[in-house]
């Protein structure tokens, strides 16, 4: 059978075969016609069965790969959560208020608000 044709016109051409061999002296009984036709048929739906077979595996295989690749994302995000862990065990988060008023006092433009004097804010007033 080729691929474009359907089952009638594939029986239609295999009849014209089978008269043709009969005008030649070859003949075939009716019941071995019809295995032939059967064994063609068997073969058309084989493939089909395979076509359909591959399709459903690949899909299988592509969603076990999604799995195994977030099961390795996870697995790797969990080592370096650990590692990170194991690195500030003993370390207290820092404030990084200091950081600024150590600035804000080196600038000698600054005049406290409180006692309009020059080199500190309201907050570190002496007076």
């Amino acid at each position: 059978m080729k691929p474009d044709e359907d089952i009638k016109v594939m029986s239609d051409r295999f009849t014209i075969i089978i008269n043709e061999l009969k005008s030649y002296g070859k003949t075939y009984p009716n019941e071995e016609v019809m295995r032939l036709n059967e064994r063609v048929e068997e073969a058309k739906n084989e493939k089909k069965k395979v076509g359909v077979a591959l399709k459903s595996t690949t899909t299988e295989d592509s969603e076990s790969s999604e799995k195994v690749e977030k099961d390795k994302e996870m697995t790797m995000f969990a080592r370096r959560f650990k590692k990170f862990i194991r690195s500030n065990r003993n370390r207290k988060f820092q404030k990084n208020e200091g950081i600024k008023v150590e600035s804000i006092k080196e600038n000698d433009s600054i005049i406290c608000y409180k006692c309009k004097k020059l080199g500190h804010i309201k907050f570190d007033c002496p007076q």
